[in-house]
């Protein structure tokens, strides 16, 4: 289940973790995955565009406020449902 609590009360930390990849990444447009499949754990990873799984990268390039420079995706995903995020910053 997509865990809201754990996304607001870790947002201002979520969005310093995206700032911090897209720099390590060169400025490549990509999103940060919060995965809650696991039950014991939330995986928080950056993935970009050409490395996100081609699926999740369709729902992406469909998005009209991809280069927004103060946009923020977050894609949550858990066992039954995702979603993207758009927190502008």
């Amino acid at each position: 289940m997509i865990n809201h609590k754990f996304l607001e009360d870790n947002k201002d930390h979520l969005i310093q973790i995206y700032v911090k990849e897209r720099v390590l990444n060169y400025g490549k447009m990509g999103a940060l995955f919060v995965d809650f499949t696991k039950p014991d754990k939330t995986d928080v990873y950056f993935l970009t565009l050409t490395d996100m799984p081609e699926n999740v990268r369709e729902k992406f390039l469909r998005k009209d406020n991809l280069n927004q420079k103060n946009t923020v995706f977050i894609y949550v995903k858990d066992e039954n449902e995702s979603q993207i995020l758009d927190i502008l910053v």
